[in-house]
């Protein structure tokens, strides 16, 4: 096994999920990251920990990534004592920190008023507003951020985040703000889209903390061991120059590798202490689970009496659209919702792609076992009916059953039924996914766009709508391989548990199915 493999984990703490990434064994670091950000970004300093002989733990902060927000406006201080209670959650005894600019800020505040329990921290781009800039960046850089009809929110956040990369403040196009970085390839810039995506408006909050961040009412309070580093070219190295930071050594790096290992030998001299085991899933008041099975993201109750249940989404989607159906049925049976192998949260894990069904399903089939779900009843939208039956065919599940319309699709070409929503420079994938979201709602298929094939009035909410679209991006390219899979099985689909397209309206029949 590598020494930095990653495992992903929820932990439910006063109401909210958190959810974290964590690499390695060995004295725990506590790895937090920028805005619009997630712990997605942090990854590869966090493989470098692991390497070295660290436990990394990157915990999205509240309200970015899976983790819910905190509500409200709240201060670093707010994601500081967020902080501690995750800490808590976990366990944890003494840690070492870095963070990297909002993370910078949350460290600092957290290394100051809980001293007793950081054995050092290392900063990396900490900021130090004066009066004015704190103002014009209030004022300006954090629009509010809302899906439209049209998916023009789309096109804005991907110029959003080409835009700093260019410009600091992103919205002051002049030669003055210009920065001298790369812009970074589609695939880094299409993962920070959607970070700021699926924060939604939320993005602004852990933003508009960090603006708000008082460099000289918290620093001179932390006493561990302290670094403080900053890239050459990152807009607050300038800071580092600034009064606050004074009476502490700081260090300008030209190259992020140079940063990187300073930062290693910083944190690897003050060791904190070595974590315990990670709770196998999170679980809240209610008896919800969120959790991975080998790199199979899933939500449900693992707890109960009766047949388990497991629902499986169809090709291109997640297991979010069962979300209105779930407090809807029995709280007594076990039931199992998971991502699809390349689709929803499994996608940013799980290498593996839906080839055939069979292959698909067997493997479905080996996690559910796995985690105590023997011969359960199986109940799937499209792709995911189909799965339902080959595994009663197989004799790997006791009943099986099709939810939803059978769609019409099946004979035009795949580029055609499924484009590409690879990554590319302009992010138009982006955009196409969102119309893609939104046809499918008027039309069956989607792309044949006339009256024969026109359906009822369906939720045209756009926010709905975004949802959708967020699961096409999650699968990319792996929709076409799903339905290319969908439509190389000839077997006869499994018996409808209901045909009506409204999730919501499926919990009648479902909650006597397979008992």
């Amino acid at each position: 096994m590598s020494a930095a493999r990653e495992t992903r984990h929820f932990i439910h703490i006063n109401g909210r999920w958190v959810h974290y990434r964590r690499f390695g064994e060995g004295p725990a670091v506590l790895v937090l990251h920028g805005s619009p950000q997630s712990s997605c970004a942090v990854a590869p300093f966090c493989r470098a920990l692991a390497v070295e002989g660290h436990c990394a733990i990157a915990p999205d902060t509240p309200g970015n990534g899976l983790s819910t927000p905190l509500g409200g406006e709240p201060s670093s201080a707010d994601y500081a004592e967020a902080l501690s209670g995750f800490a808590d959650a976990l366990g944890l005894g003494r840690v070492g920190l870095y963070g990297f600019h909002t993370g910078a800020a949350i460290a600092c505040v957290f290394a100051a008023r809980f001293a007793a329990r950081v054995s050092a921290v290392a900063f990396n781009g900490l900021s130090a507003w004066t009066e004015a800039e704190r103002k014009a960046l209030l004022a300006a850089y954090l629009p509010r951020f809302a899906p439209v009809w049209d998916g023009s929110h789309m096109t804005w956040a991907w110029a959003r985040i080409e835009e700093q990369t260019v410009f600091f403040p992103w919205y002051e196009s002049t030669p003055a703000s210009r920065m001298v970085y790369d812009v970074p390839p589609p695939a880094a810039l299409h993962q920070n889209a959607i970070d700021l995506l699926e924060a939604g408006d939320g993005y602004r909050a852990p933003y508009a903390s960090a603006f708000n961040f008082r460099t000289d009412q918290w620093l001179p309070r932390v006493s561990c061991p302290t670094l403080i580093v900053a890239a050459a070219r990152d807009p607050l190295r300038p800071h580092l120059t600034r009064p606050v930071f004074a009476t502490r050594a700081v260090a300008t790096f030209d190259d992020q590798a140079g940063l990187a290992a300073t930062a290693l030998a910083h944190l690897a001299a003050h060791p904190g202490d070595p974590p315990p085991p990670p709770p196998a899933s999170g679980e809240d008041g209610d008896g919800l689970a969120r959790g991975w099975q080998e790199g199979i993201a899933w939500t449900g109750r693992l707890a109960g009496a009766g047949r388990p249940l497991i629902l499986l989404h169809g090709a291109g989607g997640s297991g979010r659209i069962f979300a209105p159906v779930i407090p809807l049925l029995d709280r007594q049976r076990p039931l199992l919702v998971p991502d699809l192998p390349g689709h929803g949260r499994s996608a940013a894990t799980e290498d593996g792609v839906p080839s055939t069904i069979a292959t698909t399903a067997d493997s479905v089939a080996a996690r559910l076992k796995a985690m105590g779900c023997d011969r359960p009843a199986i109940a799937g939208v499209g792709l995911g009916g189909q799965l339902a039956g080959h595994l009663v065919q197989t004799g790997q599940a006791s009943a099986a059953g099709m939810l939803g319309p059978v769609t019409r699709d099946g004979t035009d070409p795949l580029d055609v039924a499924a484009p590409p929503l690879t990554p590319v420079w302009d992010g138009g994938h982006l955009l196409r996914a969102f119309r893609i979201a939104r046809w499918e709602r008027l039309f069956d298929p989607w792309y044949r766009r006339d009256r024969a094939h026109a359906m009822p009035q369906a939720n045209l909410d756009p926010a709905d709508i975004q949802g959708r679209a967020m699961d096409l991006l999650g699968a990319g390219d792996r929709w076409a391989l799903a339905l290319a899979a969908q439509r190389r099985d000839r077997e006869p689909p499994p018996p409808s548990v209901s045909a009506l397209a409204d999730p919501a309206a499926w919990a009648t029949p479902l909650r006597r199915f397979g008992v």
